[in-house]
């Protein structure tokens, strides 16, 4: 099952708090970014309700997407959690060294080793996690490099970056992409860094997939209704990501 915690990008506004998902597989899940939706945690508690293992797994290091982690100390939401960055495979900067810096005081009280979560590197390629494997994609195309995620042949998380025409064949045969959606043709905004409605909806046509998501969605005003209107005149089947909301299907 796959939970929207955050659909937004950059700052939390409209009712939509910024990246964070979770994707469980029975008493395991795993959580991709760590953005302020975490929070929706303390309304919904049922979607990590019997989970026993748990797996952060981070795009990159921009806040909207790690401002989250300072919010775990109040939350409490699994003994065993495993927090995976690509501060290695990016960066060449261990994970663990890049989040010691907002862990600490004089910004954080509580630093990550206090709070037992082991801190690891993705490793090149793929993993296998929480019964399902997940492989990577390097992005180079946003203002820092991040990650592309796929899960099994069921969902590639795909956020952060300019529309990249090698996108599709990393997604090609998943039944859902999950595209960011940052703007429209008629509202151009950041295209070096971020995609297009209709973009999302051309990575997900070329790679042979029916179904999009379009997260990491724009918080400059409250409907983005206009997102969906133009990856549909690309893909028909085509879901805005919603907070504290399960996506069917998965």
């Amino acid at each position: 099952m796959l939970t929207i915690l955050g659909a937004g990008g950059w700052l939390p506004a409209y009712g939509r708090q910024t990246a964070s998902a979770v994707l469980r597989n029975g008493d395991e899940a795993v959580m991709i970014d760590a953005g302020t939706g975490i929070a929706r945690l303390i309304e919904q508690p049922a979607v990590l309700a019997g989970v026993t293992r748990l797996h952060i797994l981070l795009t990159h290091f921009h806040l909207d997407h790690i401002a989250g982690l300072a919010y775990l100390p109040a939350l409490g939401i699994c003994d065993d959690t495993t927090l995976w960055g690509p501060g290695r495979l990016l960066y060449d900067t261990s994970t663990e060294a890049v989040l010691s810096a907002v862990s600490h005081e004089p910004l954080h009280p509580v630093p990550l080793e206090a709070q037992d979560i082991q801190v690891r590197d993705m490793p090149a390629g793929e993993l296998e996690l929480a019964g399902m494997r997940i492989t990577t994609r390097r992005q180079d195309r946003h203002s820092a490099p991040s990650l592309a995620m796929r899960f099994d042949d069921d969902l590639t998380w795909i956020t952060d970056t300019a529309f990249d025409p090698d996108s599709a064949a990393f997604a090609q045969g998943s039944r859902l992409v999950a595209h960011e959606a940052w703007f429209t043709r008629g509202t151009v905004r950041n295209p070096d860094i971020h995609s297009a409605a209709h973009q999302a909806a051309e990575v997900a046509a070329q790679a042979g997939c029916e179904r999009l998501l379009l997260i990491h969605l724009p918080p400059f005003q409250e409907s983005v209704d206009a997102l969906v209107a133009e990856a549909q005149a690309v893909l028909a089947d085509v879901t805005l990501a919603r907070d504290a909301t399960a996506v069917s299907g998965l």
